[in-house]
């Protein structure tokens, strides 16, 4: 748990988690990286590794959660948040 951010067992009984949720989101997905390969690509620098803040997890427009984080950068990692979905458009 982190404030009012946690993990929920999926598999639990609604009727016990209604009574301590505001509110849930669910993130669903895989990612199969191999051995070392998420640190090799952090040293590449293929991804942007930023502090979050608590209402980031429960943003209202989750489509605009991305370029909105970018946004509030103070570097130049602000102006991606301008770059066109395909950049071959751009």
């Amino acid at each position: 748990m982190h404030g009012a951010i946690g993990l929920v067992d999926l598999e639990a009984p609604p009727e016990l988690l209604a009574a301590e949720l505001g509110s849930l989101r669910i993130f669903a997905g895989y990612a199969g990286w191999g051995p070392g390969q998420l640190e090799a690509e952090l040293v590449d620098g293929a991804w942007y590794v930023v502090e979050s803040e608590p209402g980031d997890v429960s943003a209202p427009d989750p489509e605009r959660l991305w370029r909105s984080v970018l946004r509030r950068q103070r570097n130049e990692l602000a102006m991606v948040a301008t770059y066109p979905d395909d950049p071959s458009l751009n």
